[in-house]
């Protein structure tokens, strides 16, 4: 009886002169309906009763609805599932793996992904945690009844508290992939306690959305740039980057790979990772000033009213910064730029940096181009990015008068208000 009903419901597709035939189950159609077919992209095509041709499907099975929709108003369908507190699982394809994210009253718990690259073990490579033989180790001790990360810890690689925190990086992970592309196609399905596990963020759910949709502004605003003849090359000595990406480790196999291999064409043609995540490691690297593609990537310039905040702070950083230094130059004191360069660092999401400063304190121009493209495309990046900009002033201001004359300090402070 199985295999007959299995029979009854098989589908199968033949490719004709004129393009493709489908034949097979009905798919639960009422008797009388007629169905209509969609062109989702190139590659995909919705099938549909008639009823449903709006782009959402009521289906009879555990998934709910299924549409196809550009990022950006996927962006806001996921806002309007957080706010309804919804529970329940979205199906996704981004036309390079199905990623699955699950939601617990409106509050993103955990996703998974058909993609190799998404695995916890490649994600903490990724991110230079481990190194590749680290790795290969511990990927050949996982069993079905052990999981890889119950081998980090047996190892002693992790603590539960870095296994923790490897987790919620992977579902970050996983969801800045899902607004890399595009255009996705989704299906929902409804329902409470359907993710396999469950971590907790720091941030609310909408904060944690919008981060994830600047992640793919800035992924695909730097995509566009690139050509089949962009070189990118290192702004440093390779010696002098081995303290902070480790020979071994993705990154630092990256960095190498950029010496012999400077054509990003090449490049990508021999990196271990997918193209995607490769082109998004060069980002990072060319954000924090450790690369530079060639030819220059092109930043749109259009003037937009809600950057104004934004670029007064980036003005006023600049004057809070050539004061402060020219303070410590008159008092003859060494500038503590490596404390300014370690407060900026802290003030990005890890494995997404886009607050950088240079070797003499400077917001790098990378730095700036990052932060202004995903406000373009991200009016609520506005208000993350003045505050941290605003973190960054004052913190100077505080080395100032902790590290200055009393009187100094007050007079940079004083300037800075009149200014602002």
């Amino acid at each position: 009886m199985a295999d007959h009903q299995a029979d009854e419901n098989k589908i199968s597709l033949n490719q004709t002169e004129g393009g493709l035939v489908v034949t097979g189950a009905d798919f639960g159609a009422d008797a009388g309906n007629t169905w209509s077919a969609e062109r989702v992209d190139e590659k995909r095509v919705l099938l549909t009763v008639a009823e449903g041709r709006l782009g959402v499907n009521q289906a009879k099975d555990a998934l709910k609805a299924v549409a196809s929709l550009s990022v950006d108003s996927f962006r806001e369908f996921f806002y309007g599932l957080a706010s309804a507190k919804w529970s329940g699982a979205l199906h996704i394809d981004t036309g390079y793996g199905l990623k699955k994210v699950y939601l617990t009253r409106g509050e993103i718990v955990f996703a998974a992904s058909s993609v190799i690259d998404d695995r916890l073990g490649e994600v903490i490579y990724r991110e230079a945690k481990i190194s590749l033989d680290e790795l290969t180790d511990t990927a050949a001790q996982v069993t079905k009844a052990r999981k890889f990360g119950q081998v980090l810890l047996a190892s002693g690689r992790f603590s539960n508290l870095e296994l923790w925190n490897a987790l919620k990086l992977q579902v970050k992970q996983i969801m800045r992939s899902v607004f890399m592309s595009d255009r996705v196609f989704f299906e929902m399905q409804d329902g409470a306690g359907l993710a396999p596990t469950e971590v907790v963020f720091e941030e609310p759910t909408p904060e944690l959305i919008s981060e994830c949709v600047s992640y793919g502004a800035a992924y695909r605003a730097f995509l566009r740039g690139l050509r089949a003849d962009t070189t990118v090359a290192l702004l440093h000595r390779r010696e002098d980057l081995t303290q902070t990406f480790r020979p071994g480790t993705f990154l630092g196999d990256l960095l190498d790979m950029v010496e012999t291999t400077p054509n990003v064409q090449d490049l990508l043609e021999t990196s271990k990772l997918i193209d995607n995540y490769t082109i998004s490691a060069l980002l990072n690297l060319v954000t924090l000033g450790v690369c530079k593609v060639t030819p220059e990537l092109e930043v749109e310039r259009r003037a937009q009213a809600w950057l104004a905040p934004l670029k007064a702070r980036f003005d006023g950083y600049a004057y809070v910064l050539n004061a402060v230094r020219k303070a410590f130059a008159d008092a003859k004191k060494e500038f503590p730029v490596t404390d300014v360069a370690q407060f900026a660092a802290r003030l990005n999401p890890e494995g997404f940096p886009s607050v950088f400063v240079d070797a003499a304190g400077d917001l790098c121009r990378p730095s700036v181009a990052t932060m202004l493209i995903q406000c373009a495309t991200n009016a609520m990046r506005v208000p993350y990015f003045t505050m941290r900009i605003d973190g960054l002033i004052q913190f100077l201001m505080q080395i100032a008068g902790d590290n200055l004359d009393f009187q100094v300090a007050k007079r940079i402070r004083t300037e800075y208000r009149s200014i602002s």
